[in-house]
């Protein structure tokens, strides 16, 4: 047994630890990933359900979208490129997990901006489990574009258009295992002597073992990994829900072979809070962010099986050069040295951009259904592409 927390918990919430500890009392031992989705999303309680900022400078951390409008402006870009090929009619664009809007926001006045025809056939649907998130988003969102957007609890169903997430997955609750050898444990959280404490059970479901199995992983050395099976549920009920289309999704992450490695003996699993990070999930509790990396091999896997082709796999900055990135940073680029606000925007692009930040540690993965697997994406246009065999 390894004790994996303080005896007093600053800052965190006393009726969501009181509810853990409680399910712990009756059920035993829990699966860290179901620790994991009581402190990010018990429905009144959890991180994400209950109010307060959580992107921007006054949150916990930056995403893509809060860092420059071009980003949504670009991806705006790529979707109006998939549009053409999907075809002519109703088209339906669906965001899972929107944030704050600040993305849907960016997307939709491109498109309403630049690609009029498309504007006036679309429908975006965002699909948002915070109740919180969700009123931000319809006083902000509804009034701008009342015929365009809803909300939605579920994915709409046998619909053409795409699908697309940015920083979703990554925070969905992860079970994670210790593996040396044929050895397999799986952490649990406990409570014992008024703190959490960590104890290594048998796996709680036979799909880790399975997973690995798949994977052919195998260590000589104990290793700590993050297995997301949530996420190979969410993307197969993707590819059946959507009948024509794409899914992108743009999130940190490797394929497999470079994820699961003895380079990294405690796994990716980490917590933000204020824009720092720490690797204690047991203080402030429901008051920070959890999040480890994800398995774009087995991602892409689990969406063949739904009727998902993977037509690309690169990083961010790659996928933003081939949108026209580096175009758009020419203007600002050039007025930097005589405007304070030029220089800000240059310095934002160029942000995301950044081949040791955001501009690698971000991948962008790109799978079709029911399209020719052949087709050229401008997002797609520049190396590197990344085997996820």
């Amino acid at each position: 047994m390894m004790a994996a927390g303080p005896k007093r918990f600053p800052m965190s919430k006393p009726q969501l630890i009181a509810a853990i500890k409680n399910e712990i009392a009756q059920a035993g031992p829990m699966p860290f990933a179901r620790f994991m989705a009581l402190a990010l999303y018990h429905p009144e309680l959890g991180y994400y359900s209950s109010p307060g900022e959580k992107i921007g400078w006054k949150g916990d951390f930056y995403t893509s979208a809060s860092v420059h409008p071009i980003f949504g402006e670009l991806l705006a870009k790529q979707i109006a490129q998939m549009a053409e090929h999907i075809g002519e009619g109703p088209f339906t664009l669906v965001e899972v997990g929107a944030g704050k809007g600040t993305l849907c926001h960016d997307i939709l006045k491109a498109i309403q901006q630049e690609h009029a025809a498309l504007f006036t056939r679309l429908r975006y649907v965002i699909v948002e489990g915070s109740p919180w998130l969700k009123e931000k988003q319809q006083e902000w969102l509804a009034p701008l574009f009342p015929e365009r957007l809803s909300w939605s609890d579920d994915m709409p169903k046998d619909f053409s258009g795409i699908v697309f997430t940015n920083e979703l997955i990554d925070a969905f609750p992860v079970h994670r295992l210790r593996v040396e050898g044929e050895t397999i444990e799986e952490i649990h959280v406990d409570w014992k002597d008024e703190a959490f404490v960590e104890v290594f059970l048998p796996p709680s479901s036979p799909a880790l073992s399975a997973y690995l199995h798949r994977l052919g992983l195998t260590f000589a050395k104990p290793v700590e990994i993050e297995i997301n099976l949530r996420a190979l549920d969410w993307i197969a009920s993707v590819g059946r829900s959507l009948s024509k289309g794409f899914v992108l999704t743009i999130d940190y992450g490797y394929p497999a072979a470079e994820l699961y490695s003895i380079k990294r003996p405690k796994g990716t699993f980490l917590c933000y809070r204020k824009h720092k990070t720490n690797e204690n999930p047991y203080e402030e509790i429901g008051e920070q962010d959890m999040t480890a990396h994800i398995d774009f091999t087995s991602l892409a896997e689990a969406g063949k099986s739904a009727g998902l082709e993977v037509l690309g796999f690169t990083d961010q900055m790659h996928f933003l050069m081939g949108l026209g990135i580096a175009q758009r940073m020419e203007g600002p680029g050039s007025r930097m040295f005589e405007s304070e606000d030029a220089k800000k925007e240059f310095l934002a692009m160029k942000q995301l951009m950044a081949p040791d930040a955001m501009g690698q540690t971000f991948k962008v993965l790109i799978q079709a259904k029911g399209l020719p697997a052949d087709m050229k994406l401008a997002g797609l246009q520049f190396k590197p592409f990344f085997q996820l065999d």
